[in-house]
C-alpha cells in the first residue's frame, strides 16, 4: 500500500477529514493517520479527485517530527526525475520554513536534481504540530468548482449549497461506481450537477415547479443527465436507489409553502426507509440538532458535523442509514 497525505480545506475540517473518510468506505484503505489539518491514508488506489473539500493529495507521504529531520534525517521515495521542494505551514504554526524547506531539499539533492523553474515532481512539506512530506499527486482545480457555483448557473437560486459543499455532501453518503443518487429537494440541482460530474446517475424531485424547470436547465449547462420530477418529498424517491443527498429548505429564506419543516423533515425520513436500498445512505443538512435528533428516531445515525454560515444560522451535515 502506499501512503496518501490529504491536505484538508478548513475552517471545517473535521468535515473535510470526514469526506476524506467516507470515501474509503468500499476501497479496504486503511487510515493511520488523522490531524486538524491532515489526514493520512495507507491504500492501494484512492478515487481522490472526487474530492471536494481537500486542497491537495500527496503520495509516498511520510509523517515525521522537525527534530527528526534535522537530527536524524528522514528518506522519501520519489520516482526519478527532477525536484522542487516547497513548504507551507498550516493552522498559524510557528516554525521556519525556510530552514525545513532547505534541510529537506538537501537530503533529496543526493538522488535527485533540484530545478526550481520546470521540475518533474513538487515535493510539499506541510509543517503543523507534525510535518508531513511527499509528491504533489493531486491538486483541486478552484476555477473548476468556481465555473459551477450558484452565481453562474443558467438558473439562479441564493439559498444554493456552493460545489465544494455539496460534492463533500454527496462523497459522506459513502457512494461507489455505478450508484444512483436522489435528491428530493433538487432545488437549482447544485447536489446533482455535482453527482453527475462525479459519474453517478443522478434523479430529483422538487415540490416546486420552478426549481424543477431551472434544474433541468443548470443540468443541461453542465451536460449531466437525470430524471427531474415535481412532487413531494414522499412521492419522488425511486424504490431502491442506492443514496438519497439532499439539502432540504430550512424554513427560513427558503420556502416551505407555510408548512412546519419538522413534518416536512419526517416525510423525509419515512420515504428514506421505504426507499431506500436495505443499508443504503441519507445524507443530508439540517439547521438543528433537534431535527437531528428526529431522525435517531426514524434511521440509523452515523455522524453529524456542524458549519457556521452566518450570524446564528448553521448548517448541520449529517448522515443516516436505512
Amino acid at each position: 500500500m502506499d501512503r496518501y497525505i490529504f491536505e484538508l480545506r478548513g475552517p471545517e475540517y473535521d468535515l473535510a477529514s470526514a469526506e476524506v473518510k467516507s470515501i474509503l468506505h468500499t476501497s479496504g484503505s486503511v487510515l493511520a493517520y488523522c490531524s486538524e489539518h491532515v489526514t493520512v491514508v495507507e491504500a492501494d488506489d484512492i478515487p481522490f479527485k472526487r474530492l471536494g473539500l481537500t486542497h491537495r493529495v500527496l503520495d509516498n507521504g511520510i509523517v515525521f517530527s522537525e527534530s527528526t529531520l534535522f537530527q536524524e534525517g528522514i528518506k522519501l521515495e520519489i520516482p526519478s526525475g527532477s525536484i522542487a521542494v516547497v513548504s507551507r505551514r498550516l493552522g498559524g504554526k510557528k516554525a521556519d520554513s525556510n530552514k525545513i524547506k532547505r534541510k529537506l531539499g538537501d537530503l533529496l539533492s543526493e538522488d535527485h536534481e533540484i530545478d526550481l523553474d520546470d521540475p518533474d515532481h513538487i515535493i510539499l512539506v506541510l509543517i503543523s504540530d507534525e510535518c508531513y512530506a511527499g509528491r504533489i499527486l493531486y491538486e483541486i482545480d478552484k476555477q473548476e468548482f468556481r465555473d459551477r457555483k450558484v452565481k453562474n448557473r443558467e438558473f439562479f437560486s441564493p439559498i444554493s449549497l456552493e460545489p465544494w459543499y455539496a460534492r463533500a455532501l454527496v462523497n459522506l453518503g459513502r457512494v461507489s461506481p455505478g450508484h444512483h443518487i436522489h435528491d428530493p429537494f433538487c432545488g437549482t440541482g447544485g447536489i446533482l450537477i455535482e453527482a453527475g460530474t462525479m459519474g453517478f446517475k443522478i434523479s430529483g424531485g422538487d415540490a416546486d415547479r420552478d426549481m424543477v424547470e431551472g434544474c433541468k436547465l443548470n443540468l443541461e449547462q453542465f451536460d449531466v443527465s437525470g430524471e427531474i420530477v415535481q412532487g413531494d418529498v414522499s412521492e419522488t424517491i425511486p424504490k431502491g436507489v442506492d443514496c438519497v443527498v439532499t439539502d432540504p429548505p430550512y424554513g427560513r429564506a427558503s420556502t416551505t409553502n407555510g408548512e412546519d419543516i419538522k413534518y416536512i423533515y419526517r416525510r423525509l425520513f419515512e420515504s428514506c426507509n421505504e426507499n431506500l436500498k436495505d443499508g443504503g445512505y441519507l445524507s443530508t443538512i439540517f439547521p438543528e440538532e433537534r431535527y437531528v435528533d428526529m431522525g435517531k428516531d426514524h434511521m440509523e445515525f452515523i455522524e453529524s458535523y456542524e458549519s457556521k454560515v452566518h450570524g446564528s444560522l448553521k448548517r448541520i451535515f449529517c448522515v443516516f442509514r436505512s
